[in-house]
């Protein structure tokens, strides 16, 4: 993939990867070819905002696990998360940010 589309790839989706693998997904972006570009361009990700929205909010009745696609983890804490005293609902808050980022990192790297 030329230079051009990397950067613009990288522009698109820098906000909804984790940090840390910006570099990697870079160099997986160059390796590849021409054609994925239109691919990745149209994936659908899932926004990290909304997420802790929904955890803020919602997050007692698991609707950010829901959303994120942890739909076993979901029902768990709509189940029992009350017994954590609200625990469980603030280390979820953290955890759902980064788990849904590295999610759309997984989403687009299997499109290539």
């Amino acid at each position: 993939m030329t230079n051009d589309k990397v950067n613009a790839v990288l522009n698109q989706y820098k906000d909804l990867i984790p940090e840390d693998k910006i570099l990697y997904f870079k160099n997986t972006l160059a390796k590849s070819d021409e054609d994925a570009y239109d691919n990745i361009s149209l994936c659908k990700t899932k926004s990290p905002m909304l997420t802790i929205i929904f955890s803020i909010f919602l997050g007692g009745f698991g609707v950010d696990r829901f959303y994120i696609g942890d739909i076993g983890v979901g029902v768990a804490k709509f189940l029992f998360g009350g017994f954590t005293f609200g625990l469980w609902w603030l280390i979820d808050i953290f955890c759902c940010y980064k788990k849904v980022k590295e999610k759309n990192l997984i989403k687009i790297i299997s499109i290539l």
